[in-house]
């Protein structure tokens, strides 16, 4: 049996964090889904379970665990909450991609000073269009981060303009 990409989505129970989760249940991942609302999470879980889902599905409270565990991670949280979550997980993200779910079109700065180690991909995720508009400095992570949301369904495109967008 083939080894699963196992996906954290940290911010799973937030807007965003939903509609992604939404998508990416229907390819063969294994997805953790981190909220620190663990009852709102466990309802939304419970919903999840009742369609022909293909991911494998795991609930965590713990940042620092799930990003230690995953291969990706998806951060997917409130502007106001972004630097206090990358300052729990910096120590396990090294060497790893985390794709930063931009509420609004903005350089996130901070979040690449307090994850230098990471390869950060940005992404402008716009759920009313099914899109997504990926921005990263490493074209290999940026292509593998295109193939995985095409993969979950969304129509994607790369800037190629200008990485702080």
């Amino acid at each position: 049996m083939a080894i699963r990409k196992t996906i954290a989505i940290i911010g799973a129970t937030g807007e965003l964090g939903r509609a992604i989760v939404n998508k990416f249940a229907f390819t063969p991942y294994r997805l953790l889904l981190v909220s620190d609302k663990l009852v709102e999470l466990k309802e939304f879980s419970a919903k999840l379970m009742e369609q022909q889902i293909k991911a494998e599905i795991e609930l965590l409270e713990c940042v620092k665990d799930s990003c230690w565990e995953a291969d990706l991670i998806v951060l997917s949280v409130a502007h106001a909450e972004e630097e206090k979550v990358a300052e729990l997980m910096k120590e396990v993200a090294t060497q790893k991609i985390v794709v930063i779910v931009l509420q609004h079109k903005n350089e996130c700065k901070e979040l690449e000073n307090i994850l230098p180690y990471s390869k950060i991909v940005k992404a402008f995720i716009n759920t009313e269009a099914n899109t997504v508009l990926l921005n990263g400095k490493s074209e290999t992570v940026n292509e593998e981060i295109l193939s995985i949301f095409k993969q979950a369904g969304y129509r994607t495109a790369l800037n190629t303009v200008n990485y702080n967008f």
